[in-house]
Formats: C-alpha cells, sequence, structure tokens
C-alpha cells in the first residue's frame, strides 16, 4: 500500500482514516527488507492521528463561536 499524503488523507472520513491507521500499524509489526519502508509508515501514522485530533478539538459547526456580549466599561481618569 502507498503511503497517502495529508492532502488525500484530508479528504478521507474518520472512520476511513482510523482504518487506514490500523493498516498501517499493522503493516510496522510486519516491516520487510525495505529500510525506508519504516520511517515512512510513522510519518503516516503520525499524520493520520494528528488528523483525528484536529476533528475532535474542532468546533462543532452548529456551534456558534463565542462572541463578547458586553463591552469593557470606560476607565475613569485619574487626576
Amino acid at each position: 500500500m502507498a503511503i497517502a499524503k495529508i492532502n488525500e488523507l484530508r479528504a478521507l472520513a474518520p472512520d476511513e482514516l482510523s482504518k487506514r491507521l490500523e493498516t498501517y500499524e499493522r503493516e510496522m509489526l510486519e516491516v520487510g527488507d525495505n529500510p525506508k519502508k519504516p520511517g515512512n509508515l510513522r510519518k503516516a501514522i503520525a499524520r493520520i492521528k494528528t488528523l483525528l485530533n484536529e476533528e475532535k478539538k474542532a468546533p462543532k459547526k452548529e456551534e456558534a463561536p463565542r462572541k463578547k456580549t458586553e463591552e469593557k466599561p470606560e476607565k475613569k481618569k485619574v487626576k
């Protein structure tokens, strides 16, 4: 399986990202003779975990951003 780039991963749904994460973790255990494969897999796993964490921490679409309802009172000038 080719290692996906971040732009390709961003287009996937969270459940598909979880499936790919499991696949890459299994592949890490079965690394063959290719010396670059473990590094590439670690990077792909990190990318996927980053995307999953971003989705968890991102504000939900239904929630409106917080707005200040009150203005700060003006400071009185001291003579």
